[in-house]
């Protein structure tokens, strides 16, 4: 007699006003289809689809791992945002040790919130757990799901609307500067402004040219400018050679240019050197 195939199984469990529970478990069986049981075919072979109200699953040991997340669904008409909690419960066959049952659980979870492909619904969600377990986690015996909304709640901190990120950012002195410090040591002409923030190069010029009379920035020559430092700034077109008492005893690397503000401001007698070339120097 031929052996049956595992077939995953998705079944209810419970169902409230604001929460779904459901079952999906890996089973050896050849159930026939029916008006409660959809058997899925094609690329979904394997699949099943039990549609009983309740299930008793008849496990009584704890799961063997759980993990919860929250996401934020937006309804398409009054764009309010509702916050659920999703909750994953993990059984695995005998032969999975217990201290690989936390790293395959979260390597399972990992997949499934993927930013890449995160699923955009209820049927995605549900299709991709089964796909995950049928095809990539054979270990994993049982997994019980649980969406549980948790009522209106404010959008979370990194939420942007699409609409907001394809907008342009207005400019401001502020930007332009915090581009320049962003550059430094390296010169930004006005054309690169214009090509990475799509500014006008009027205003880019008129914003150059208020933080040069601040005492902001330097014009190196015609539209390109440097962040003026604090301390006096000697730029050369070659790095001088530095006699042997002069010659630095430690190196302090920085990323940002307020990172060097801070180390200069504990720093005596300093001599800083800018070396600038023009194109085709």
């Amino acid at each position: 007699m031929a052996e049956v195939e595992e077939k995953v199984i998705m079944t209810p469990k419970c169902k409230t006003a604001n929460s779904t529970t459901l079952v999906v478990e890996r089973k050896a069986v050849e159930p026939e289809a029916s008006d409660k049981i959809h058997i899925a075919g094609g690329d979904h072979t394997g699949i099943i689809i039990n549609k009983q109200e309740t299930y008793e699953n008849g496990v009584s040991e704890p799961c063997h791992a759980q993990l919860e997340f929250y996401v934020y669904l937006v309804s398409g008409a009054t764009g309010t945002h509702t916050r659920e909690a999703r909750a994953l419960r993990f059984w695995f066959k005998p032969q999975m040790t217990p201290n690989e049952r936390p790293y395959e659980a979260q390597a399972f979870f990992r997949e499934l919130v993927s930013p890449q492909d995160f699923p955009k619904d209820y049927v995605g969600y549900i299709k991709k757990i089964m796909k995950l377990m049928q095809h990539k986690y054979q270990q994993l015996k049982m997994l019980e799901v649980e969406l549980r909304q948790e009522g209106y709640a404010s959008p979370p901190p990194a939420y942007i609307d699409d609409s907001i990120i394809n907008q342009t950012p207005l400019i401001s002195e502020q930007r332009v500067l915090d581009m320049i410090e962003n550059a430094y040591p390296n010169p930004l002409s006005v054309d690169d402004f214009v090509s990475a923030a799509k500014w006008s190069k009027a205003d880019v010029k008129d914003a150059l040219e208020s933080l040069e009379e601040k005492g902001l920035t330097r014009a190196m020559s015609e539209g390109v400018y440097v962040r003026q430092h604090s301390v006096d700034t000697q730029v050369v077109k070659q790095m001088p050679t530095l006699s042997s008492s002069r010659q630095p005893s430690i190196a302090v690397i920085t990323a940002l240019y307020c990172e060097k503000q801070a180390v200069d401001a504990m720093m005596d007698n300093q001599e800083t050197y800018v070396r600038y070339t023009t194109v085709g120097e």
